[in-house]
């Protein structure tokens, strides 16, 4: 499989690139920075899976995946990011991504998550309490 790497501290995504690469036997044909940086990628579609980070300077990965996902939709998103906080799922699962791995269990998920966009199935934190969100959503609509 061949992945984009978007995080913007450099040794995160380095480390995640040797993991794809050395360890599950893929290969990263991209890395970015941010948001901007991603989105000026011309070939992104080259790409099985985006690996991006929710929070990042110029423009964070939210509003790059809703731009990316606007421009081209058969795009897939694993979201990495350090907050657990159950107020992103909703703006996570709006903006597109498919999955979220917190950062502290990377290499502990990456391969599940990976595996979950494969099958175009949702892959979120337990604690982020995805079920629930998700029939609560579904009832107030």
């Amino acid at each position: 499989m061949k992945f984009i790497v978007v995080d913007d501290n450099k040794t995160f995504r380095e480390g995640v690139k040797f993991y794809l690469e050395n360890i599950l036997q893929h290969e990263v044909i991209h890395m970015a920075s941010d948001g901007v940086e991603f989105l000026r990628i011309n070939n992104k579609s080259d790409a099985d899976i985006i690996i991006m980070d929710i929070k990042m300077p110029n423009m964070n990965g939210i509003d790059a995946v809703k731009k990316a996902i606007w421009e081209q939709s058969d795009l897939s998103f694993i979201a990495v990011t350090n907050y657990s906080d159950k107020a992103y799922l909703d703006e996570l699962i709006g903006a597109g991504f498919k999955s979220c791995i917190f950062k502290s269990n990377i290499y502990d998920e990456l391969e599940k998550a990976i595996n979950a966009v494969q099958k175009n199935q949702l892959s979120f934190p337990k604690k982020m309490n995805i079920k629930d969100r998700l029939i609560n959503r579904a009832n107030n609509e």
